[in-house]
């Protein structure tokens, strides 16, 4: 079974998912359900079941323990395992022979070889007697007394173990020492014990136990619901005469599963369980309700398994019934459950795929069932139980508006309705010939009865008469109908169109994104479904439903309403049941996805919904009975008898699983280095229908939101980083109820080595270390770089001083002195004369400027970036006498090197000359400012501006001012900028970062 419902936390006694406002209490097995149709599950050691099964017992938390000689195996309803104490490899003893649960958790163990432990609900295992020192033998029977003092009966006899100490009990001579050795505690308080010869009853006051007068009882101690104590043996249960009491109580509500009983056990509703009657299990239905002091199993048996292929073995050691009410029959080979099904099958003979089925309209709750094959109709009880139909025919059965039985044989239809009984004769053959007819199916639409006939194809019953399908307007193609208001049919076309026909008129709509239909239905809405899915048309629109497994939504071939609003539908995965209230949401939001449960072949449910015969497959037969017609056979349900599995899960987180190996879930799990990939088992033990449990969990801070696992029992991690977390896990179970809270586990991941702290942070340093380092090496690259590139510079300043030196400053001193030679012939005084003296004079100046030149290209003058410029304002001046020179220095000026001052303060002489020269203005101003690390010095004048011209190509025909001082700046890497207006001057700015010093 399915549940799509949210997890969310219920109480245990309110199922809301299912819409149940009243707790029910677990049920034992059906008495009225033949042994055979139980769900039977059988393991065994291909299904890892544990053989040589001794004793059984279920602790308040749903696990199953099973003792065998092999150890002690615990089972969630899902896989059997071997039990080990956490953090140790197996059990410290394995040959278990007694078993006893507490409400309280605790599991009792007593062992073969002597001795008993107790194992606690948080795993430590104390040992109450080491078989070394133990004055006892294997232990028969066990009760824990109200005060927590435990008695015991072996062989030997009788021991009360208390204040640390064993007591023996004086039993007498008559104790018999056998096997057949059992002990009960009853509801008040009572000490019984029986041998293989008869019963004991603990007298408190005095401490001895007294052997009852009554002959005849011995063997196991059992109790029936009621109370009553029994013991069975050698084929007979016996009731045992107890003391009378001042008010009746039944039997403890944990009796059942506290422990198995290798005689027999009744269960919750007085059914017994017999074993070794004389071979395998017989079932007396109703057997604690019996008066009689004396039951003999084998003659009073309603329902046997005795034969191999019925049982795991037919040698059955052990009989238990767990908290859910489901039986447990443990075997030499393995272990047999038995438990209800949700539905009921219906024993009718023929292919039932092929049925037509109607309701009874003289017994509410029962129903009819005609076979097509063999003509046979059977009568179905409320309670499911067919009987034939003696003397009639009938192919195909329908009801009537008015709910009247309506049997189509060979040549009549005939109608019963509240004991009358109307015949109307069919029609002819196509040839108009009276012939016997095969009648495949009947609608009545309150105004017309119309019938389809292999031998006459589709015809109507009106006003007495039977009418050809061409006197009506009726579209080609029908597939499948279904009556509507009255004179309207709902028709199912084969192109995948719906039409409704309303007395004669037509009225097409689009249904093909449902696929060929399979089953009309039409109630508040109309809901139609084909072999894509379902339906509800909706504004004149059909409005596919959606479900979280669309499959269950699909070919759904009958639909039953109850009163309540509940749809049940049936289609090809099983019956799907949606909730009232779930409908209406639906109904209201037809995009959302559709709540619902479903019930499959583990509730008993044969096959998929038949659609062969295109007949509806679900019929309500009143009082809540639902019968439903599957490829399988018929099966029935009692809504009203419902019964739900109210035992909320308790999640259990088992172990935790990685790389390096495997560790038992506990609180402060720490899990090893390296452990970023990871997977976390756990389960919740539900022992009636594990199949249908649903769990969510979530890792925080790795989860935003709880992650659907669905009936997977383990999360899977990767990638998750070293930390503290908190996993957390919850369940519902087959019916909806769900556990109470979430369980939670603490774990921490521990980090490698390269995922500490201090690793992290030595790495950082590390990258920092290696940052600087490249810092360094780049600064000393550019630093480097830039004296190569200065220095190829002072490398070609003084080739060029040497070439003015050694040829044009030779040659023109040369020429000069030939010019004084030719002077001094001149006669003295004479204009000649004069003149060249003059030229001579200019001649030597430009000399001695020639070779100030060259002395500044062989070196640096280092007299700084001020000096240089205010050197340059002054020569300036003297040349432009008309014009002012205006220099100003920022305080925190600092001189760089001599090769960069050297670079901008020719930048800066430059920009002067061309300001001087060209601008035609009367003022030149310089700023030299340092700031943030930064040295810019700016040249600004007020004169006419620069040509656009010039300012856009940098440069003049045949002048090389303004590039010159763009690769100077660039040598350096500082920034220039030209900026003028045209009319307020020319300002050109250069600067450099401290960053980019030499």
């Amino acid at each position: 079974m399915l549940f799509t419902g949210r997890l969310s936390v219920l109480a245990a006694c309110v199922v809301t998912a299912l819409g149940l406002a009243v707790c029910q209490p677990a049920r034992a097995l059906d008495p009225h359900t033949a042994l055979d149709d139980y769900n039977h599950t059988i393991w065994t050691a291909r299904n890892g079941a544990p053989g040589e099964i001794r004793t059984m017992a279920q602790t308040p938390d749903g696990w199953l323990w099973l003792a065998s000689a092999d150890g002690l195996y615990r089972y969630d309803g899902v896989r059997f395992e071997r039990y080990a104490l956490p953090g140790t490899p197996a059990m410290p003893r394995n040959r278990i022979f007694r078993l006893l649960a507490r409400p309280n958790g605790d599991l009792w163990i007593g062992y073969t070889v002597g001795g008993l432990s107790v194992l606690h609900p948080d795993g430590r295992l104390e040992d109450v007697d080491n078989s070394l020192h133990s004055p006892i033998g294997p232990i028969g029977g066990l009760a824990i007394d109200d005060d927590g003092s435990v008695w015991a009966a072996a062989n030997a006899g009788v021991y009360h173990y208390a204040k640390g100490a064993w007591t023996a009990i004086d039993m007498g001579a008559g104790w018999l020492s056998s096997n057949g050795i059992s002990m009960l505690l009853d509801q008040y308080g009572r000490l019984w014990v029986a041998d293989g010869k008869g019963v004991y009853l603990l007298d408190r006051a005095r401490g001895v136990f007294e052997r009852r007068p009554q002959s005849g009882i011995h063997g196991s101690l059992i109790q029936s619901p009621d109370g009553r104590i029994w013991t069975a043996d050698a084929g007979e249960v016996r009731l045992v005469d107890t003391p009378p009491v001042a008010r009746l109580r039944p039997r403890a509500a944990f009796y059942g599963q506290a422990t198995s009983r290798w005689a027999g056990q009744f269960d919750q509703d007085g059914n017994l369980w017999a074993l070794a009657c004389p071979v395998g299990v017989c079932q007396v239905a109703g057997a604690g309700q019996m008066r009689q002091p004396l039951l003999l199993p084998a003659q009073l048996a309603t329902g046997r398994l005795v034969q191999p292929w019925q049982l795991s073995a037919q040698s059955v050691n052990t009989v238990l019934e767990d908290r859910e009410g489901d039986i447990w029959i443990a075997s030499q080979a393995g272990l047999d459950r038995l438990r209800n099904n949700k539905l009921s099958p219906v024993h009718v003979a023929g292919n039932a795929n092929y049925f037509s089925m109607a309701r009874d309209g003289d017994s509410d709750g029962a129903a009819w069932a005609a076979d097509p094959d063999s003509g046979a109709l059977w009568h179905l009880s409320r309670d499911g139980v067919p009987a034939l139909e003696p003397g009639v025919y009938a192919h195909v059965i329908a009801n009537d508006r008015d709910g009247a039985l309506l049997l189509a044989g060979k040549r009549t239809i005939e109608r019963r309705f509240h004991g009358t009984v109307q015949t109307i004769a069919l029609p002819p053959d196509r040839s108009g010939k009276a012939a016997d007819l095969t009648v495949i199916g009947m609608l009545d639409d309150g105004k017309v009865l119309w019938m389809t006939a292999l031998e006459t194809g589709l015809m109507a019953y009106e006003d007495g008469q039977w009418r050809a399908r061409s006197a009506f307007n009726l579209p080609p193609k029908i597939f499948l109908a279904s009556a509507a208001a009255r004179g309207q049919l709902w028709l199912g076309l084969g192109d995948g169109a719906m039409t409704l026909y309303d007395n004669g008129k037509l009225t097409r709509y689009d249904a093909s994104a449902l696929g060929l239909a399979s089953g009309i239905f039409p109630r508040t809405e109309l809901i139609v479904s084909g072999d894509k899915g379902t339906g509800m048309l909706k504004d004149g629109t059909f409005r596919v439903l959606q479900a979280a497994d669309p499959d269950v939504l699909r070919n759904i071939s009958g639909l039953a309403i109850t009163g309540d609003g509940d749809h049940w539908f049936n289609g090809g995965k099983g019956i799907v049941l949606v909730r009232g209230q779930d409908w209406r949401d639906v109904v209201a939001d037809p995009g959302r996805s559709l709540r619902y449960q479903l019930f499959d072949v583990l509730e008993g449910y044969p096959g998929r919904a038949s659609l062969d015969n295109r007949l509806p497959t679900v019929l309500d037969s009143g009082n809540g009975r639902l019968w439903f017609r599957a490829t399988g056979g018929i099966v029935r349900i009692d809504t009203g008898k419902l019964a739900i599995n109210r035992i909320a899960p308790r999640v259990a987180i088992l172990r935790v699983n990685t790389p390096q190996g495997s560790r038992t879930a506990m609180a402060g799990l720490q899990l090893p280095p390296g452990s970023q990939a990871f997977n976390i088992e756990f389960t919740a033990p539900g022992l009636r229908q594990p199949e249908g449990m649903r769990f969510q969990y979530r890792l925080g801070g790795v989860d935003g939101a709880w992650q659907t696992a669905g009936a997977r029992r383990t999360a899977f991690y990767t990638n998750v980083a070293p930390g503290q977390y908190q996993f957390a896990v919850r369940a519902v179970n087959e019916d909806g109820v769900a556990s109470a809270g979430e369980t939670g586990l603490p774990l921490t991941i521990a980090p490698t080595m390269v995922q500490t702290l201090w690793f992290k942070l030595l790495c950082l340093l590390a990258a920092a270390a290696v940052a600087y380092g490249l810092y360094r090496y780049r600064v000393r690259r550019v630093t480097a770089a830039l004296a190569r590139t200065l220095q190829v510079r002072m490398d070609e300043r003084e080739r060029i001083a040497r070439t003015l030196h050694d040829t044009i400053l030779q040659s023109v001193q040369a020429i000069i002195l030939r010019v004084h030679a030719l002077g001094r012939d001149l006669p003295g005084g004479s204009a000649t004369r004069a003149t060249l003296e003059a030229l001579l004079t200019q001649a030597d100046r430009t000399v001695a400027e020639g070779r100030d030149q060259v002395h500044e290209l062989r070196r640096a003058s280092g007299a700084g970036v001020p000096a240089l410029v205010a050197a340059a304002g002054e020569e300036l001046t003297q040349l432009y006498p008309g014009m002012r020179f205006d220099l100003r220095v920022d305080d925190a000026y600092a001189a760089w090197s001599p090769e960069i001052d050297e670079e901008l303060g020719e930048i800066a002489r430059e920009a002067m000359r061309n300001a001087f020269r060209h601008s035609g203005g009367d003022t030149v101003t310089v700023d030299i400012v340092h700031q943030h690390g930064t040295l810019q010095v700016r040249i600004a004048d007020n004169g006419k501006g620069m040509a656009t011209a010039a300012q856009a190509d940098g440069e003049r025909a045949r002048h090389w001012g303004l590039t010159g001082m763009r690769e100077r700046a660039a040598r350096i890497g500082a920034t220039l900028a030209i900026t003028s207006v045209p009319g307020a001057g020319t300002t050109v700015s250069v600067a450099l970062k401290r960053s980019r010093k030499a």
